[in-house]
C-alpha cells in the first residue's frame, strides 16, 4: 500500500483494511473486477432535442469513454437501446438516461463534465443521478478520482451538490458506496413515471470447471466461438435468444469476457474475471421482473460463487416494487437460497443445489417510496472451511 494511505478518510481506511486481509501479494497482478456504476437521467423540456441522448453519433460516446481511459470494442442499436461493450465494461445509451459501468482502475467519474456538456447540447435538465460501486478489492490500486470515498463523493458534489452519500454495508467487507441525487418533478398521482428498477450482483469464488472456458489465445468478438463458450458455459440460458434478447459479446485475451443484451429497452450484461486468485463475475439488468428468484438462481447456476452479493434499487411503481411495498419477497431474500436443490427442471437444465448463509442485510428506504436493497451471502461449506481453518491456526498459535 502506498504512502499517500495515511491522507486516507477513515471510511476508506477501514474498507483498505478490509481488502488486505485477504491479499496476497506472491499472487502477482491481479484485476479489480468490482464495476463503478454511473446512472444519469433527463428531464425533457420544450426546446429539449426529442431523441435525447439517441441523437448523438458514436464518437461522442466515444469521447466519453475514452476520458476514462476505456474504448468501445462492439456495439449493438436497436432504437430504444444503443448498447457498447467497452474494453473494460459496458455502456448503454436509452432516449434520456445512460448507464455507464466500468471496472479495472478506470476513472469513471472524469466522464461527468463531458456528459454534462452533452446534456446542454440537447437542451435538457439533469433530474436523477446514482453513481455506485460495491468495495474494491484491490483500492490502493484506483486512480484519482478514485482513490478514496472521500474523493469521489467530494467529485461528484461538485456537480451535483444537493446529492446524499450512503454506505450499504459493513465498511472493513463486503459494502456499497451509493451516491444519488433526486431533482424529479413528481406529479400527484403518476404512477407510470417511476418504475425503474436494477438488479445487480457481484461474485467471488468462481466455480473452476466454469472459469477455464474463459481464457483463449486472442481476441473473440460475437463469433462462433463466444457463442461455444456461452453454451458451455450455460450463459446461452441466461442470455436467451428465444426470449428475445438481442447480445453481443467479447471473449478477452488471455483471460475474462463480457457480454451485453438488449431487449427492448431493457439490458442486461455480465462480465467475467477468471484467474482463480480474484476471480469475480457481475451480472446486472433493468428487466421490469415481478420477482427476480429465477434470474438470480440462473446467474448462480452459471458462477456457483463461493459469495455473492445481490443489490436491487428499485422505484416504488415498478413490478417488483409494488411487491416490496405490498411486504411480498421479491426473490432475493434468504429464504430462497437456503438448503434448496434443484431437479434440473425448467430453465436450469441440470440438478443445481445452492446453500447460502446471509453475513448482512441492509435496507435503505428513500422518500417516495425508493428502494435499496443489499444482501451479503456465503456458501455454508465455504463459511464452515473458513471456521476450521481459523481455527487450525488459533490451535498452532496456541501450542
Amino acid at each position: 500500500m502506498s504512502s499517500s494511505s495515511c491522507n486516507k478518510d477513515p471510511l476508506t481506511l477501514m474498507a483498505m483494511w478490509g481488502s488486505m486481509r485477504g491479499y496476497n501479494p506472491d499472487q502477482g497482478f491481479s484485476f479489480e473486477g468490482p464495476e463503478k456504476r454511473l446512472e444519469i437521467i433527463v428531464r425533457f423540456l420544450d426546446e429539449t432535442n426529442k431523441e435525447g441522448f439517441l441523437s448523438f453519433e458514436d464518437s461522442s460516446w466515444e469521447h466519453v469513454v475514452g476520458s476514462l481511459n476505456a474504448e468501445i470494442v462492439s456495439r449493438e442499436k436497436n432504437g430504444q437501446i444503443n448498447s457498447y461493450v467497452l474494453t473494460e465494461s459496458s455502456l448503454f445509451v436509452l432516449r434520456n438516461k445512460i448507464v455507464l459501468i466500468t471496472c479495472g482502475t478506470t476513472t469513471l467519474l472524469n466522464s461527468v463534465p463531458i456528459i454534462m456538456e452533452l446534456i446542454s447540447c440537447m437542451r435538457g435538465e439533469v433530474e436523477w443521478v446514482s453513481f455506485m460501486h460495491k468495495n474494491y478489492s484491490f483500492p490502493w490500486e484506483q486512480k484519482g478520482p478514485h482513490t478514496s470515498l472521500s474523493e469521489e463523493f467530494n467529485h461528484l458534489k461538485t456537480h451535483f451538490p444537493t446529492g446524499k452519500p450512503y454506505i450499504l454495508g459493513p465498511v472493513d467487507s463486503d459494502h456499497y458506496f451509493f451516491f444519488c441525487y433526486d431533482d424529479i418533478i413528481r406529479e400527484e398521482g403518476n404512477t407510470v413515471y417511476e418504475a425503474d428498477a436494477q438488479l445487480s450482483m457481484t461474485m467471488y469464488g468462481l466455480d473452476h470447471n466454469q472459469t477455464k472456458h474463459w481464457f483463449h489465445d486472442k481476441f473473440e468478438c460475437t463469433n462462433d466461438i463466444t457463442q461455444k463458450i456461452r453454451k458451455d458455459t450455460k450463459l446461452d440460458i441466461l442470455f436467451n435468444k428465444e426470449e428475445g434478447w438481442t447480445i453481443h459479446d467479447l471473449q478477452f485475451e488471455p483471460c475474462g469476457y463480457s457480454i451485453n443484451a438488449i431487449r427492448g429497452s431493457d439490458y442486461a450484461t455480465t462480465h467475467i474475471t477468471p484467474e482463480s486468485h480474484c476471480s469475480f463475475a457481475s451480472f446486472e439488468t433493468n428487466a421490469n421482473e415481478a420477482n427476480y428468484f429465477k434470474t438470480v438462481l440462473k446467474v448462480l447456476d452459471v458462477f456457483r460463487p463461493q459469495r455473492f452479493t445481490v443489490i436491487v434499487i428499485i422505484d416504488p411503481y415498478s413490478e417488483v416494487g409494488k411487491l416490496y411495498h405490498a411486504n411480498e419477497p421479491i426473490g432475493v431474500e434468504p429464504s430462497f437460497f437456503v438448503k434448496k436443490t434443484f431437479d434440473g427442471s425448467d430453465e436450469l437444465h441440470t440438478p443445481f443445489e445452492v446453500d447460502y448463509c446471509v453475513m448482512h442485510r441492509a435496507v435503505n428506504e428513500f422518500a417516495p417510496g425508493y428502494v435499496a436493497m443489499k444482501i451479503n451471502y456465503v456458501q455454508r461449506s465455504a463459511l464452515e472451511k473458513l471456521k476450521e481453518e481459523k481455527s487450525e491456526v488459533n490451535g498452532t498459535e496456541n501450542a
